[in-house]
């Protein structure tokens, strides 16, 4: 290059780098960043359920299942714990990622006749997908239809569940029975009815993905006020070591009861274990 013409090119380069990127690469850049976060999201449900990392099939997989089923990382890991609990039923030969001819969306289905599962056991998963997805047993056409494809076809437990879950039948439960099924899950879980907000969400969640009531039962026990529930305290242990003198001794806890608190915090006893120990006690047997 000619001296002369050195401003020129050093100008030139001096307005592509000052020029601001275009949408275009900046939409790049963006998609990039969220494919990466995406794979790590799924990277990490594979080791923490199933101990290894996916390999190029699954990750393609599981990266269709979030971008176009608005998948979350809660919903690969339930599904990664439905298809290692196929696996334990049936061998290798079942569920997905087991070899290059066998598991979910594969011609293999149930590979070899040598892991394929029995009529009996066919038919109790068909059953329990009936019952968790459509609130009742399976009729004779259905459970006809559904063991054929498992037998002959290779269908997994997985695939049954989400021709059910696309079925007009669950399309047509109404939402009294969902928030039924919902304020039931709320009681048994957190011991309280469903507020307005976490009605609506897990409504949306049952309409939307098909979640059933075990899904939201499931949710409502990783919830912070579960494990707040859950959660051993001090102050919850001296009101157990409490309630069991009340109960027993019909007097409040002396500084001796201090013993009881530890065993209630640490050693995980309950009111009952305590208040047993309190009637073995020479202060219980002279109050008789």
């Amino acid at each position: 290059m000619h001296t002369r013409h050195l401003p020129l090119a050093l100008a030139l380069v001096a307005s592509v780098m000052a020029t601001p990127a275009s949408p275009l690469v900046a939409a790049a850049a963006a998609q990039s960043q969220s494919a990466s976060s995406v794979d790590r999201m799924i990277e990490r449900a594979f080791d923490d359920v199933l101990g290894r990392r996916p390999d190029s099939r699954e990750m393609r997989l599981y990266r269709t299942r979030v971008y176009e089923d608005d998948w979350t990382e809660r919903d690969i890991r339930a599904e990664l714990r439905r298809l290692a609990d196929e696996r334990d039923r049936y061998g290798n030969g079942s569920g997905y990622g087991s070899g290059s001819g066998s598991g979910y969306g594969n011609s293999g289905g149930y590979g070899t006749s040598s892991n394929r599962p029995s009529s009996q056991d066919v038919d109790r998963i068909i059953t329990r997908a009936y019952q968790d997805i459509l609130g009742r047993d399976p009729d004779t056409q259905g459970l006809r239809e559904y063991r054929r494809r498992m037998l002959d076809d290779g269908w997994t437990e997985r695939q049954v569940r989400d021709t059910l879950r696309r079925s007009t039948e669950k399309a047509e439960i109404d939402d009294a029975e969902v928030d039924r099924m919902i304020t039931r899950a709320y009681r048994d879980v957190l011991g309280r009815a469903p507020d307005a907000s976490g009605l609506a969400n897990f409504r949306t969640q049952v309409r939307t993905k098909g979640w059933t009531e075990s899904d939201v039962r499931q949710a409502l026990r990783e919830s912070p006020e579960y494990r707040e529930k859950n959660t051993m305290t001090e102050a919850k242990a001296r009101e157990i070591v409490a309630n069991a003198y009340r109960s027993v001794l019909g007097r409040e806890p002396d500084p001796g009861a201090d013993v009881y608190v530890q065993k209630v915090w640490r050693e995980k006893w309950t009111e009952r274990d305590v208040a047993n120990e309190l009637r073995k006690s020479d202060e219980y047997r002279n109050r008789r």
